[in-house]
């Protein structure tokens, strides 16, 4: 199974249902790796602050979304103004600073950002990620 970011923001809201000071936590790290700082450095910081949080390790959370981050980056051809005014918005509203050349991931980022305050099939909903259930074969 190829990890998607789809499945670290239902992991996301199961830390904010089960501790939601913990979970911002979580937030910030996804936020510091997003912005360019090293996974070891971001992982010493927050490792201690976020134990006991149900579901998958801060470690693999952070390499994994490292990578897929950077994929996002990698495939990104484009989206529309509106859409990406909004997410300058929202952004803006969490005072989160965009770095450079991270466009692609931006929408991966913002879904997290929503997860603060929406459930996640209205997050994923908004990202324009499909979340039909699976279809019996």
């Amino acid at each position: 199974m190829t990890s998607k970011h789809a499945h670290f923001a239902i992991d996301f809201y199961g830390k904010i249902c089960a501790n939601k000071k913990k979970a911002k936590l979580v937030f910030d790290a996804i936020i510091e790796i997003w912005q360019g700082k090293k996974v070891k450095n971001v992982l010493n910081k927050y490792l201690p602050l976020t134990k006991g949080l149900p579901g998958y390790p801060l470690e693999y959370i952070l390499i994994a979304l490292k990578w897929i981050l950077d994929q996002e980056d990698i495939n990104f051809v484009g989206r529309p103004q509106e859409k990406q005014e909004e997410l300058n918005n929202l952004f803006r509203k969490l005072r989160i600073d965009i770095p450079d050349k991270r466009k692609g991931s931006q929408l991966a980022i913002a879904i997290f950002c929503e997860l603060l305050g929406t459930h996640p099939v209205e997050a994923l909903l908004k990202a324009n990620i499909d979340v039909a259930p699976r279809r019996r074969r």
